[in-house]
């Protein structure tokens, strides 16, 4: 009765295994998840501090923008559109967008890629598989047996870790678990404690090459988190120039639509002196033409402007049949502002950009890279000479083995070694000339962007001053128009300049204000929050001076 009690319990062993994985399989996941997410969130903001000082708010977690998206649906209706403002807009791009999301989740995954090459490097553990067999009788019968009846389910774990001087260095244990369940009283038998170490003397020795694995590592961590503030910067820039843009289109539709129906009242107005004789009939059908001309215009404009409300939802991650614009009062703040002058000359935001352009950074830190391969190229060609010292011993007792060996192995073919060498060589000449092509690109393009601004500036106050002409000439010739002293046409031709003359007003503007935010960038002196909105922290008495200065 015991023995069979005995066998029982030996068959439920596998089944209750089974049962405990299946319970903690649910549990599982959630804690690898919180696990996976503080080493890489960690490197992130590890990489952070290195990089600029200070690490910034981080996360993939989308919960903020599908409470913000679901929010705004839940608002929404075809009556009366949802106005957001250039703040709300940024939050809810940062928050929502696809494109954000996917390169901060490519961010994430650079992190996550990190933690393995430093599990090599820190106390790396392992264990070997457990696995039971089961053997079928003669009568077919099914038959489970364990240890020395047909399983050999030996449990092995180790840790291990690079030293500084290239060692690696591994303590292990080994036990066979069956014997371990089954027959405790000789279980201690089969268990083994071992400690090695392998340490190389020329080729593989001291930190430069030991560690070049984690150190490239970790500076490619570094050079992602750069290169993600680049595109959060280039982001921000892009929507707050879809954001204007957008309002810019609906400026021009509003203007569309004032012009048609001022074309509309010139063309009534005209009829009704062609039909008095005041004027020769074809006065009006000039005015009618004009009328058909401002028609085509509006729904041109109008075209444009649905188009831009898609591109605009589209790009925050929004249903584009969602009723949701930009706030006009935007465009008003931003004309009540004018043109913010900038605070540096030229050649100090030149010297200012070389010297702290993330990505230029990167790139002479890259030469460094380059320059450390070389090195360890040229130490590849020394003979590979190891020591490797092991020791084992029987938990139960009994005197340790141990072994002493000395490895030595003399490179006769360098031909990959020989290649390995010249292309270090190359990459390092590559890597000086792109970061000489690349300060040169950096130059000119501050550059270019400072003339672009003299001459949107130079533009919007033309167009201002073309604006107030433009009223007065429509004025006068109203005037002169009733007085039978001008031409239906010269009507026409002054409300077409006045139309053309707000158009380019705003579009100067808006031109302005992205040229200038891009400038900034250019230089590295370009700032956002965690939630997108940008400032750009210049000195407005030095601003003010600096415009002065330019007038």
């Amino acid at each position: 009765m015991k023995e069979e009690i005995f066998h029982l319990s030996r068959r439920a062993v596998p089944v209750v295994l089974c049962a405990a994985v299946c319970v903690s399989c649910s549990k599982i996941g959630g804690f690898a998840e919180k696990r996976a997410d503080r080493a890489a969130y960690g490197n992130i903001y590890g990489a952070q501090e290195t990089a600029w000082g200070g690490g910034s708010e981080f996360t993939i977690d989308q919960t903020d923008g599908s409470q913000a998206r679901a929010a705004l649906e839940a608002a929404s209706n075809e009556e009366e559109p949802i106005m957001l403002s250039l703040a709300e807009t940024l939050a809810l791009a940062v928050s929502n967008s696809r494109s954000y999301q996917l390169s901060k989740e490519n961010l994430f995954l650079e992190a996550l890629n990190l933690t393995e090459t430093q599990k090599a490097f820190n106390w790396d553990t392992s264990a070997s598989r457990f696995s039971l067999e089961t053997s079928y009788s003669d009568d077919g019968s099914t038959t489970e047996t364990f240890g020395d009846n047909g399983v050999d389910g030996r449990l092995g774990l180790s840790v291990s870790r690079t030293l500084l001087s290239g060692a690696r260095v591994t303590l292990g244990f080994t036990e066979n678990i069956v014997d371990y369940f089954t027959d405790p009283d000789t279980s201690s038998e089969n268990g083994v404690l071992s400690f090695n170490v392998v340490q190389p003397l020329l080729n593989g020795f001291g930190p430069l090459v030991s560690q070049e694995p984690l150190r490239q590592a970790e500076r490619n961590m570094i050079y992602a988190v750069r290169d993600f503030r680049r595109y959060q910067q280039d982001f921000i820039i892009d929507i707050t120039s879809l954001y204007y843009s957008t309002l810019r289109s609906r400026d021009q539709l509003i203007n569309a639509e004032n012009n048609y129906k001022s074309a509309v009242a010139n063309r009534e107005q005209t009829e009704s002196f062609a039909d008095a004789n005041r004027i020769a009939p074809f006065q009006a059908a000039q005015a009618q033409q004009s009328e058909l001309n401002a028609e085509d215009r509006l729904f041109s404009a109008r075209a444009t402007y649905e188009r831009a409300l898609d591109d605009f939802r589209y790009q925050l991650g929004l249903p584009i049949d969602l009723n949701v614009q930009p706030d006009p009062g935007e465009l008003d703040i931003l004309t009540e502002r004018g043109l913010v002058g900038i605070d540096i000359t030229l050649e100090e935001a030149v010297d200012f950009a070389v010297s702290n352009r993330l990505d230029l950074i990167t790139m002479r830190q890259e030469v460094e890279d380059r320059e450390r391969a070389l090195e360890i190229t040229e130490r590849d060609f020394l003979p590979n000479l190891d020591v490797e010292y092991g020791v084992s011993k029987d938990v139960e007792g009994g005197d340790p083995n141990q072994n002493l060996d000395v490895g030595l192995s003399l490179p006769f073919d360098w031909t990959e070694k020989r290649n390995a060498y010249r292309r270090a060589q190359i990459n390092l000449d590559r890597q000086l000339r792109s970061l000489e092509q690349s300060e040169w690109d950096v130059k000119r393009e501050v550059r270019n962007l400072w003339r672009t601004l003299e001459q949107n500036r130079l533009v919007y106050k033309n167009r201002l001053l073309s604006v107030e002409l433009a009223m007065r000439s429509v004025e006068n010739t109203t005037l002169l128009l009733k007085n039978g002293d001008a031409l239906t046409r010269d009507l026409l031709e002054a409300q077409d300049d006045l139309l053309n003359a707000r158009n380019d007003a705003t579009v100067a503007l808006v031109d302005y204000t992205i040229n200038r935010l891009r400038f900034w960038n250019t230089i590295e002196r370009f700032e956002i929050d965690p939630k997108g909105m940008w400032y750009e922290g210049i000195d407005e008495q030095d601003a003010g001076a600096a415009e002065a200065s330019q007038e």
